[in-house]
């Protein structure tokens, strides 16, 4: 398929959704800060504020396969589109939401469009570039996020105890509403139009699909990816705080700014050197940051471990999709997109349950030291098993 391409390399539509994954994640992260705080105004406790986590969580992993198949049948475009509606209708829902049981509805609704915009977007983002800049593409259209992060969170923490909650929730929707008008520009290339991979498969089962090592290994290296993020989202504040840290704020802007730079100039390395050299040299530098927690003692270390695990999550993370996309027919890039997130999303929620029961008896150094520890299996495990497996970069595209 011909594409025009604007400066740096890529068409219209991919920096089009770039800008909408932007306000979308902007619309979220701006939630951060004020969703635990209105739990507990509404009557809830740690537990419902946990809850609140968890239905958002496990929603978006019931919801992604079905999601996957949508965006590979009916359209990249309008999966997104519903992803977006959803961002700007679930946060109405909270202004009325008068008990914990009804915002833990709303959460789980909520969570049917991170699942849906998600899935989407990468595999759009791969429709309209040429598979031997994968990797640059996902590099960074995978900003995004952190980017919003950056701003949007530090923004609700700031609006929160000034402004009222319906303001906060309503802003929230309003930048969804944003990044829906954005998606509406977006123009999704015809199906029939779409690149057929290295493997030459045009369609084939789902659990074909599955079996296949260039999507199957990926996967389940997204468990220990999702393993480590929600041991860190979720108790690294707790963390801090019981060793006297400093402002944990610092070690997720560290964390934020490293992955930015990690995923840009790794994902475009890979499409030169293959993804197998970024992937295990990435898995080594986040390992050696989760188990270099076990020994902080000073706020310099911290951001010490913060940048590791920065650089270490962006590299890999970039580099699990892109092999995964690699592998899959053109026909079914969404689905094997939802396999791919649904074992990352798989290993938050286990992650966070986890390292809950084990802090408890071992403390939570000890057990970054173990989870430090999976991703170095992770890592001989994935080299073994990827070992001499052909990449885009590695045959003429």
């Amino acid at each position: 398929m011909k594409r025009s391409v604007l400066p740096g390399g890529f068409s219209p539509t991919f920096y089009l959704a770039f800008v909408a994954c932007l306000l979308f994640f902007a619309s979220t992260q701006l939630l951060i800060a004020p969703i635990p705080l209105y739990v507990e105004k509404i009557g809830g406790g740690p537990v419902e504020v946990g809850l609140a986590g968890s239905a958002f969580a496990i929603s978006a992993i019931v919801i992604r396969p079905f999601i996957g198949r949508l965006s590979d049948r009916r359209g990249r475009r309008i999966t997104m589109i519903i992803g977006t509606v959803v961002f700007a209708l679930a946060p109405l829902w909270y202004i009325v939401s008068s008990s914990v049981p009804m915002l833990l509805v709303g959460r789980m609704f909520h969570g049917i469009g991170i699942a849906a915009f998600t899935t989407a977007y990468f595999a759009l983002l791969a429709d309209v570039t040429p598979p031997s800049r994968w990797g640059a593409a996902l590099g960074l259209g995978g900003i995004a996020a952190p980017l919003a992060t950056m701003v949007a969170s530090p923004l609700g923490a700031t609006m929160t105890g000034v402004r009222s909650y319906q303001t906060i929730f309503v802003t929230a929707s309003a930048i969804a509403l944003a990044g829906l008008s954005i998606t509406l520009l977006v123009k999704e290339p015809r199906r029939q139009e779409e690149s057929v991979p290295r493997n030459g498969f045009a369609s084939i089962g789902v659990l074909q699909l599955v079996r296949m090592r260039g999507i199957l290994a990926p996967s389940l290296a997204s468990l220990t990816m999702g393993l480590s993020y929600g041991a860190i989202y979720s108790f690294l504040p707790l963390f801090a705080r019981d060793r006297g840290l400093g402002n944990v704020g610092f070690f997720f802007a560290s964390w934020s700014i490293l992955l930015v730079l990690s995923r840009s100039l790794a994902g475009r390395l890979s499409d030169r050197v293959g993804r197998l050299p970024i992937i295990l040299p990435m898995l080594a530098a986040l390992a050696l940051g989760l188990m270099g927690l076990n020994w902080t003692y000073s706020f310099g270390w911290l951001i010490a471990m913060a940048a590791l695990q920065g650089t270490g999550f962006g590299g890999v993370r970039v580099g699990l999709d892109t092999t995964v996309l690699e592998a899959a027919p053109a026909s079914m890039r969404g689905t094997a997109l939802s396999l791919n997130y649904l074992c990352f999303d798989t290993g938050i929620a286990t992650g966070s349950v986890l390292m809950g029961f084990l802090a408890a008896s071992a403390g939570f150094g000890q057990v970054y030291l173990l989870i430090g520890g999976v991703c170095l299996v992770t890592l001989i495990s994935y080299g073994l098993v990827m070992r001499n497996y052909p990449t885009t970069s590695q045959t003429p595209s």
